[in-house]
């Protein structure tokens, strides 16, 4: 089974292309705010390079979040295009499972993954040592008590801000900043849902709502603050 995975929810563009067995093709590329540019070309240069026939393709996958809301809605709508156009399975990745898989784990610890949202809350997923989530996502706030499963000698707490979090929280235990997933993650994680054919629905899983106002004050103010 041939497969496009991306993931575009944090700060950088991570692209594959694979098989169940081999990974073809890796990429890792820093974001800036011309998202939609930035996975597009290198998409495009991809195709190009591996001469790809997308006719070929069995699967696309995406990050669904949670997340950069932009990045989350860009890679999610390219998959759907192209699955429309090319009559192509697509499947949804969460973004905190992917980031557990994205460091090598190797004291075989518990793992509690975070995600920066806005000053203060974070999204958090707890995974046991062999990535069954332990506990679901859930957005929280680093100023109120967080209750962990496990002893702080049994876990590690990775994410874009896990150093600084655990510091707040007095955690004892390991901790490790990821600005990014990796392409390796990425391929692990992909290879995982196929073999057991655990597959999420390509939409979007913000875990907050969006701040919008109603219709009548657009004039006066934006409809996202």
């Amino acid at each position: 089974m041939k497969f496009i995975a991306l993931d575009l929810s944090l700060s950088h563009l991570i692209m594959i292309y694979g098989d169940i067995s081999n990974l073809y093709y890796q990429k890792c590329i820093p974001l800036s705010k011309d998202r939609a540019g930035i996975l597009f070309t290198n998409l495009e240069k991809m195709i190009s390079e591996l001469k790809i026939d997308l006719d070929s393709i069995d699967m696309l996958f995406s990050t669904v979040g949670p997340g950069n809301f932009n990045g989350i809605r860009i890679a999610l709508s390219l998959i759907k295009g192209l699955a429309i156009s090319k009559n192509i399975k697509i499947a949804g990745l969460s973004s905190l499972e992917l980031i557990s898989r994205s460091f090598v784990n190797k004291n075989h610890q518990n793992i509690c993954t975070i995600i920066k949202a806005s000053p203060d809350f974070y999204y958090l997923e707890i995974f046991d040592n062999i990535y069954s989530s332990v506990e679901e996502a859930k957005l929280i706030n680093i100023n109120e008590k967080i209750k962990f499963p496990f002893l702080d000698s049994e876990m590690i707490i990775v994410g874009n801000d896990a150093e600084n979090i655990a510091k707040v929280i007095k955690y004892r235990g390991n901790s490790l900043n990821l600005t990014s997933s990796s392409p390796e993650g990425l391929f692990l994680l992909v290879k995982d849902k196929i073999t057991k054919k655990n597959y999420i629905e390509a939409n979007p899983n913000y875990l907050r709502e969006v701040n919008a106002v109603k219709p009548s004050l657009w004039k006066r103010k934006p409809i996202v603050n």
